[in-house]
């Protein structure tokens, strides 16, 4: 156990403090990550404040990310670039120096931080949005892009839609598409549209945390089922509808993530039959689906009547225009767009406009084949250095899912890595429901600046 005692603040509550100390001295090394603090009781003493005090401090540290209790451990300190969410490793500051080798003079710990974390869109190849702006900033109609425009989006903006969808393999019209801000936004209106409190979604076994988190706040209970190679395992489907009362499958159609699992035509053909019979309504994420080896077999295709697809611009395009694309069953559409109007309003038509503008004039199409090939030279730089390792991947694929051996915990072995200067996220973030968490961790080829960065990481 650390021996710490803060100084605490005298002009602001004292838990405040507390946390802010916390934070201070994990900046400054005064302490560092994997240390135990004192324990409540200890520190309470240690201060002359009340236990309830040092509790809410610690509570305070932890919603902002600086430590996490731990089970017969105590309040340990965590890696500065975990943060709040272990998803998140950013702001400018974890960017580091110029150079991108985190050796700049007085650097805070956390700029030598190599983030195989976060799956970014490698920023580095993201399309010049100078000259979109440029090309923005001269048009007669700039200043729409600053008024309100309808929930669904703008007619162009739609069509452009269209146009992204079909890079996919899923054919829709202006009229069932509509514009979200993000894909994360288009679960969030989904979710709150098609479902109700209480309502059970199926979804695999490990998944993707935003979905554990928008499922949480709308409390809609998701309901794990067994994946394999090629994603959701419809015999296991099968039994968590007779089961659970299931109301909704989510599912992603290409490069599960974390799992990089994708299924097949027969594998799709066999969801879509039991989409029908179970009368489950179907969210299709094709978060990573281009960075797939095979052509999509989109459920949008196979059962275009209950499913809705989200083809978001994020990963492919670029990450900060938070523009996704959902194509809906015609039925669903006035529903979605009040869930928009519920939520943002609309889709920034300034981000939809540059998206568009991409997507329509072959920008999107060429951004997404350069990323597609340092995908495939990052790939094989980690085969290289994980030789004799066990790991999931796809050729073009943005992140691995790396198996620990014995006696390996996914927690530790994060922890351990963070000590070491390299941000993982353990198997645990995305264990649904009571999952027993894997002996795995998801390793993010695509967040460190450099293929050299990647292979020091």
């Amino acid at each position: 156990m650390t021996i710490w005692t803060p100084q605490l603040p005298h002009d602001r509550p004292k838990y405040l403090g507390l946390a802010d100390a916390i934070e201070a001295d994990l900046a400054s090394g005064a302490l560092v990550p994997g240390q135990r603090l004192p324990t409540h009781r200890d520190l309470a003493d240690a201060l002359g404040v009340t236990v309830g005090t040092v509790t809410r401090g610690y509570a305070e540290a932890a919603r902002r990310g600086a430590v996490r209790g731990e089970v017969g451990r105590g309040t340990i300190v965590v890696p500065a670039q975990e943060g709040g969410s272990p998803w998140w490793s950013g702001g400018p500051e974890a960017e580091g120096d110029e150079a991108g080798d985190g050796s700049a003079q007085g650097a805070r710990p956390h700029r030598r931080m190599v983030d195989l974390g976060l799956v970014t869109g490698m920023y580095g190849l993201d399309p010049d949005l100078g000259a979109a702006l440029g090309g923005l900033a001269a048009r007669a109609d700039v200043q729409d892009f600053l008024r309100y425009q309808p929930s669904r989006g703008m007619a162009r903006h739609r069509e452009a839609g269209v146009l992204w969808c079909s890079r996919f393999g899923v054919a829709a019209r202006p009229d069932n598409v509509l514009v979200t801000a993000g894909g994360q936004h288009a679960l969030l209106v989904l979710l709150s549209v098609l479902f109700r409190p209480g309502d059970r979604v199926a979804a695999g076994n490990l998944n993707y945390p935003g979905l554990m988190s928008a499922a949480s706040l709308l409390g809609i209970k998701l309901v794990p089922v067994a994946l394999d190679a090629e994603g959701v395992v419809p015999e296991a489907l099968e039994d968590a509808c007779a089961r659970e009362g299931v109301r909704g499958l989510y599912c992603m159609p290409g490069a599960h993530n974390p799992t990089t699992a994708t299924p097949g035509p027969a594998r799709q053909q066999r969801l879509a039959e039991l989409a029908r019979s179970r009368n489950l309504l179907v969210i299709e994420d094709a978060a990573y689906a281009l960075t797939a080896p095979q052509p999509l077999v989109p459920l949008a295709t196979l059962a275009p009547e209950r499913t809705f697809f989200v083809a978001s611009v994020s990963k492919m395009v670029a990450g900060g225009l938070r523009v996704a694309f959902v194509a809906s069953p015609p039925e669903q559409v006035e529903r979605l767009a009040l869930g928009i109007t519920g939520t943002t309003w609309m889709a920034s038509p300034l981000c939809a406009e540059i998206a568009a503008a991409w997507i329509l004039d072959g920008t999107a199409d060429a951004t997404m084949r350069r990323k597609r090939a340092e995908a495939a030279r990052r790939n094989e730089t980690a085969r290289k250095a994980l030789a004799g390792a066990r790991f999931a991947a796809q050729e073009h694929g943005y992140f691995i899912w790396l198996d620990l051996p014995d006696p390996w915990r996914a927690a530790d072995f994060e922890r351990a890595a963070g000590l070491r200067g390299v941000v993982v996220i353990a198997g645990d973030a995305f264990a649904v429901g009571q999952t027993p968490a894997p002996a795995a961790v998801r390793v993010s080829l695509s967040a460190a600046r450099s293929r050299e960065e990647l292979e020091r990481g």
